[in-house]
């Protein structure tokens, strides 16, 4: 299991970058919504952009050099989340994009900035993620997130099988409707076309050009993302997929995956209830512990920790909505805002776009909404 152990190593590792960059920069979703909707400001929805078209290029570069399988995410078998199924389940990503999008905006951030907030000694993130981490559990290990979602959205689903597509990435979809045989070519095409059209509208803005914090988190961000498909879906990950159906005892291994928030804190619910065995540590898991170090260890050394707790009770309860809304929404989207939004995307997967902007939605309407009661309470 020595590979096992490498594997999760290099999630610790990526991760506790993630969390150390994501504090320095403030890198935030719901941030960059907020910046826009209520001052205009678009810096850190650039910054955003950024990393999601670094992945892009990225991932189409390293797919056509033969150095990723990403064939390994159309199944849940090899990969959690499956994000090229060729089941485009797309009411799944619209309904779970705008409850997690409202989450994110009642529990005062996405996944990964309430475990970059628990770092910097906010303990409201502590009840957020607890809450969040239970019902993503149940949205993972119960037939809940089926009897409630899933069956009425799967009859309406689109199966891009029944036309010979092998996938739902846009490639694959757009070639495969059109009759044209696809190739290696055709997914790095199409991804630099996506890469450079963002790339435009991100370096378009001189004041963005400037940032120097955003403009560099940015790109490692999206590098990140990068190296944790190489990890995931490259030879090694190829390899310990293959050993692992030879293993006597076989961990509880999600396959192919790249940084994601949502899932894994379900998989910590699991891993305790299963008494911290060693065979439930996941690479999300890892992912999850190295963001909270990382954004500690900075918080550490170049700030103060900064200790919060809720100011009233209908505090405490707009977090914890936020925390089961979050929870739920993420698993049935099968990502967050970096899981999908930047991991998923990465992959130019429909349903990952299709998560995004119904996330990008749901945050939106409630921020709007949150200001229309607080205009309506002031007068």
């Amino acid at each position: 299991m020595e590979l096992y152990t490498q594997y999760l190593l290099w999630a610790f590792g990526l991760s506790v970058v993630f969390g150390a960059i994501a504090n320095k920069a403030n890198f935030c979703t719901m941030g960059a919504v907020s910046d826009w909707i209520n001052i205009g400001d678009l810096s850190r929805m650039r910054a955003w952009a950024l990393a999601i078209a670094t992945a892009i290029i990225g991932v189409g570069i390293l797919e056509y050099l033969g150095t990723l399988d990403l064939s390994l995410t159309t199944s849940n078998e090899t990969s959690n989340p499956p994000y090229r199924s060729a089941n485009f389940i797309w009411l799944r990503h619209i309904v779970g994009g705008l409850m997690f999008g409202v989450g994110m905006t009642l529990g005062s951030g996405c996944g990964n900035k309430t475990l970059v907030r628990l770092g910097e000694g906010n303990l409201k993130s502590l009840v957020v993620l607890a809450v969040m981490g239970f019902f993503a559990w149940w949205m993972l290990f119960t037939n809940f997130g089926y009897n409630l979602f899933l069956q009425w959205m799967l009859p309406v689903s689109i199966d891009f099988s029944t036309r010979e597509i092998p996938s739902q990435d846009l490639a694959a979809v757009f070639f495969g409707l059109t009759g044209v045989e696809t190739g290696a070519g055709h997914g790095l095409v199409v991804a630099l076309i996506a890469g450079i059209a963002l790339l435009a509208w991100i370096l378009r803005s001189s004041d963005f050009r400037g940032n120097l914090e955003l403009l560099s988190a940015g790109i490692v961000i999206g590098l990140l993302v990068v190296v944790a498909w190489w990890v995931t879906a490259g030879p090694q990950g190829v390899v310990l997929l293959e050993e692992l159906d030879f293993a006597d005892e076989k961990p509880f291994f999600t396959g192919a995956q790249s940084l994601t928030f949502i899932g894994p804190t379900g998989h910590v619910a699991q891993y305790l209830k299963e008494g911290f065995s060693a065979l439930f540590m996941t690479f999300g898991i890892a992912t999850i512990a190295g963001v909270v170090i990382g954004s500690f260890l900075f918080t550490l050394i170049f700030r103060k920790v900064r200790l919060e707790w809720f100011v009233s009770w209908q505090d405490f309860a707009s977090h914890a909505a936020g925390g089961a809304l979050m929870g739920i929404g993420g698993v049935l989207a099968m990502g967050c805002t970096i899981g999908q939004g930047i991991a998923g995307v990465s992959t130019l997967a429909l349903g990952s776009i299709v998560t995004i902007l119904s996330i990008i939605a749901g945050s939106a309407v409630t921020m709007k909404y949150q200001y229309y009661r607080m205009m309506r309470e002031d007068d």
